[in-house]
């Protein structure tokens, strides 16, 4: 008798659902690709351009913190 192995499924834990201010959200930006290799030559870019949009006056705003009844 011959036994199949099985496909698909569940496979090992799953991964922990991210809070909402941690989400990603997708931003369309045209930028050249001389500047896209000056801000990857800085760092991550991702990190970089937080930087760069803190310094030009946009605010960061920390999450917000729902309370609980325990807490």
């Amino acid at each position: 008798m011959l036994k199949l192995k099985s496909r698909g499924g569940y496979r090992g834990k799953p991964k922990p659902k991210l809070p909402p201010h941690m989400k990603r959200v997708p931003v369309n930006a045209r930028i050249q690709q001389w500047m896209i290799d000056q801000i990857k030559k800085r760092g991550e870019v991702g990190y970089v351009l937080e930087e760069i949009l803190i310094n030009a006056g946009f605010k960061y705003h920390e999450p917000e913190v729902k309370k609980t009844l325990n807490s």
